[in-house]
């Protein structure tokens, strides 16, 4: 299967025929690639910005060198702007620089990102328009998007903060969460994290148990007890020595919310399945490739669970939880 690298590596392919050798490699051309999620809810944006490129080598070997997927210290100048329903600006900030490190791995050990300080500069009630500009080039690169509203449960999170998985006598629970869509209109996709923290020889971890993405024509989700201890909690952890003890800690309710054209760009980069595996593109970012687009994450930390669905995690699990 053809590889398809996310900075739209590309091998060098070079087609022989009649003793001739036709170089397929066109003139490079300055390609920017984005990727930013503006969230309401975060301190800190984050917009990733680098370049896609093209060359005679091997493209893993390509991808180790900074330059071939960084644009240079000071090249790039990035601004946010604030925009009202009839497009003027009022106001503008500039995104700040700076390298993170993405780890050992094939491609080169950083990566470019601008970030700014949220404190009241995003608002949902304007669009907001990134604008990248290259000093070197004067290549430019836009896109615009909608800021998605905050978010609560209207029903889910019990007043106890305290999760009912289990009762005794009565068997597994299910239970149920529920939002009203009225309060977040721009949101047309969902997805409801839980994460389980826990103590293992006093080391603590945490596991995630992901839903299934929802649309915004959905407004309840309902867990099922069972699912919670058997197919998350048992599948996922293995038995220790009896020597070695685990303990639950907290568990934290997440649900992130995107746009539109989030929703649009996860489904285009889904793995495929059928026979035809030509891949559709996806992009709103003009002269320039990738995804600028907005989602809010509502968090709901340090959530216990009921006594009883502690005890079936210890008595029942075979996990050594105390």
């Amino acid at each position: 299967m053809k590889k398809i690298y996310l900075i739209l590596s590309v091998f060098a392919i070079v087609f022989t025929a009649c003793e001739t050798d036709f170089d397929v490699n066109a003139e490079w051309e300055e390609t920017t690639v984005v990727f930013g999620l503006l969230d309401l809810a975060k301190d800190t944006q984050f917009i990733k910005i680098s370049k896609a490129f093209l060359g005679e080598t091997d493209a893993l070997q390509m991808a180790q060198y900074a330059d071939s997927i960084n644009f240079n210290d000071g090249e790039l100048d990035v601004k946010m702007i604030r925009l009202r329903n009839n497009r003027d600006n009022t106001d503008t900030i500039t995104l700040i620089e700076s390298k993170i490190s993405r780890g050992e791995g094939v491609f080169n050990d950083s990566i470019m990102i601008f970030t700014f300080e949220n404190n009241t500069f995003l608002n949902s009630t304007f669009e907001y328009e990134l604008l990248i500009k290259n000093n070197v080039t004067g290549n430019s690169v836009s896109s615009t998007t909608e800021i998605i509203k905050g978010f609560n449960f209207s029903q889910g999170i019990p007043i106890s903060n305290r999760l009912v998985f289990y009762v005794d006598q009565f068997g597994f629970r299910f239970p149920r969460f529920e939002w009203s869509s009225v309060n977040s209109p721009d949101a047309e996709i969902f997805q409801f994290n839980l994460i389980f923290h826990y103590k293992e020889n006093e080391v603590e971890k945490e596991l995630l148990w992901t839903q299934a993405v929802l649309g915004s024509d959905d407004d309840i989700l309902i867990l099922s007890g069972e699912d919670f201890f058997h197919k998350f909690l048992a599948n996922s952890l293995d038995a220790l020595d009896d020597d070695e003890e685990r303990e639950f800690m907290s568990i934290d309710i997440e649900m992130t919310l995107g746009t539109q054209d989030l929703k649009t760009y996860i489904a285009v980069n889904e793995p495929i399945t059928g026979i035809v595996q030509e891949r559709p593109q996806f992009t709103n970012i003009n002269n320039g490739i990738g995804l600028f687009s907005s989602r809010y994450t509502r968090l709901y930390s340090g959530l216990s669970i009921s006594e009883d669905s502690e005890n079936y995690i210890i008595d029942e699990l075979g996990l050594n939880f105390k």
